[in-house]
């Protein structure tokens, strides 16, 4: 039977405090030394349960995604994070360690049952205490669990605590700063799973963050579960409305575009024939106008300050470099599944590019015929993902001032990226922070094509032998991206990879426009992403990536 070993102890809690996730702790806790031989694998072990996500309490949630599976857990893992579950501090970890040993079967259920959701509720009164707007929407997620966990297991006590914390969460989140409407649409969501009323929070919150049209649609949804049949047809038009309001305000003709489709679709939807004719008339009127104008100043102040902190939580920089790399799926797949729902079977799928100036002329497209807005909108999540990449690029050269021989030793690995080569995009980065971009980029791309090709080599073939008049050859960029798939990863990368370098006609095309000499100074963000994509391939190769 192990022993807790007080180093792993010890470093577990420096890792876990301030940390913004578990993914910084876990990154924070790998790169310490704890000593001997016993005490690395109980470091690692729960370095593992950091990495790894809880499962879904509720099977019934709409919001659930598609993620990849958590590696398997091994007997002796199972026994370190049990013995650690109730002799750690720290409550948000405490109830992510029984969280995971509950989905695991091991031990006692309602041991874990308890330990988990407690462990949450005083995470969440910790993450509030710290008053630093960061830890809101975590503090959100944490009730959301714990009011599941005491809703399916039937644990009263906590089901009534939950509840009571949530509502005053609410309460604070209301009288709060304008960013945080999405922390308080958690909370009602959570207030709503513990069969709470929570019409009059969702309309007040409809009114005050009428800013965020995301964020007041959310608030809508939530106030139409819980308010009367006769007020459907008021909430409906509402939301409808909002839209509406939203493509007269848009910044841009995609925008505009966006907003007028979901107006038309959600007025069909929910029966309302005038609003639709409304939508629809205004749709004739828009020329999309597919640009980026994603600017910082654009973005939450609260999510560029979480890209910051966590640069800043990494012990040193090799780990800052591998925090860069950020689930890419919201971008793929948010916009596409959005799509999806809002689909209507028979009815109406509103044309983007049909429409016939003297009225409107409906055309289905095949069903399997690719969205061009829902492409347009990768692109765009695109350029986002790009600004929170330079975001955090820019806060690891504040930090770190790293030089060429110190971003070579961080990059570099035997196979995958020798010495030479990663001294090569050690030089695309020190172009980048000296706003080189043309520089950076040229430098920076054939690399990314080198590092893919050494990644797959051993997966899916690469080069093709020759074959009669054949003369056999290597396989470019293009085709080592769309085999990604079968050679195991994402292919949320793989498409987002694909949009980003080689593809001409949707995409951003940036390998073939900048390397032909087709456009000019790329902007800062591209560059960023190109960056990002080289180390998106390395962490694979210096097994960084997270289950």
């Amino acid at each position: 039977m192990p022993q807790i070993e007080p180093s792993v102890l010890t470093a577990l809690m420096v890792a876990a405090k301030n940390a913004v996730s578990n993914a910084v702790a876990a990154f924070s806790l790998a790169g310490r030394n704890v000593g001997p031989s016993t005490a690395v694998e109980q470091r690692d072990a729960l370095v593992a349960a950091l990495r790894r996500r809880p499962s879904e309490v509720l099977k019934a949630r709409k919001d659930a995604r598609e993620a990849p599976p958590n590696l398997p857990i091994t007997p002796a893992q199972l026994e370190i994070w049990s013995l650690y579950a109730d002799h750690v501090d720290d409550p948000l970890v405490r109830g992510h360690l029984h969280h995971l040993l509950l989905d695991a079967g091991h031990g006692r259920r309602p041991d874990h049952v308890r330990g988990a959701a407690s462990g949450y509720l005083e995470g969440a009164q910790l993450l509030l205490a710290a008053q630093d707007g960061l830890g809101l929407p975590r503090a959100a997620r944490c009730l959301n669990r714990a009011g599941e966990l005491s809703l399916r297991f039937k644990q009263h006590d906590l089901r009534e605590r939950a509840t009571k914390d949530a509502l005053a969460l609410a309460e604070l989140l209301l009288a709060g700063a304008e960013d945080v409407g999405r922390a308080l649409l958690v909370v009602l969501e959570t207030l709503q799973t513990l069969e709470r009323d929570v019409a009059d929070l969702a309309e007040r919150a409809a009114d005050l963050f009428a800013r965020d049209v995301d964020v007041r649609l959310g608030f809508l949804d939530a106030l139409r579960k819980d308010a009367g049949p006769s007020r459907h047809t008021e909430i409906d038009a509402a939301v409808v409305h909002t839209l509406l309001d939203a493509a007269d305000t848009a910044d841009a003709g995609h925008r505009r575009l966006y907003f007028l489709t979901e107006a038309a679709t959600q007025a069909q939807k929910r029966g309302l024939p005038d609003l639709r004719a409304r939508a629809e008339m205004a749709l004739q009127q828009t020329t999309p106008e597919w640009t980026s104008i994603w600017t910082e100043s654009t973005i939450p102040p609260a999510l560029i300050a979480g890209q910051r902190a966590r640069v800043d939580a990494a012990p040193d920089l090799q780990t800052a470099l591998w925090l860069t790399v950020q689930d890419i799926h919201p971008v793929m797949r948010a916009q596409a599944e959005a799509e999806a729902e809002g689909a209507l079977e028979g009815l109406l799928r509103i044309p983007r590019s049909r429409i016939n100036p003297a009225g409107p002329v409906f055309v289905c497209p095949p069903v399997d015929a690719d969205d061009d807005l829902a492409v347009a909108m990768q692109v765009r999540g695109l350029g986002l993902f790009g600004i929170l990449t330079a975001v955090q690029l820019d806060r690891i050269h504040e930090r770190f001032r790293p030089d060429e021989f110190e971003m070579t030793a961080a990059l570099a690995h035997e196979k995958v990226l020798p010495e030479p080569r990663a001294r090569t995009l050690a030089q695309a980065f020190c172009y980048y922070w000296l706003e080189e971009f043309d520089a950076a980029a040229c430098v920076a791309l054939p690399q990314v094509e080198q590092i893919l090709r050494e990644l797959l080599r051993s997966r899916v073939p690469v080069v093709s032998v020759a074959r009669g008049p054949s003369p056999g050859g290597v396989d470019l960029l293009g085709k080592l991206l769309q085999s990604m798939p079968e050679a195991g990863y994402p292919a949320d990368w793989s498409r987002a990879l694909e949009l980003l370098l080689v593809d001409p006609d949707r995409g951003m095309n940036l390998r073939n426009n900048i390397l032909h000499g087709l456009v000019g100074t790329p902007p800062k963000h591209h560059v960023a992403l190109i960056l990002q994509a080289a180390l998106y391939l390395l962490s694979h190769a210096h097994g960084q990536r997270m289950a």
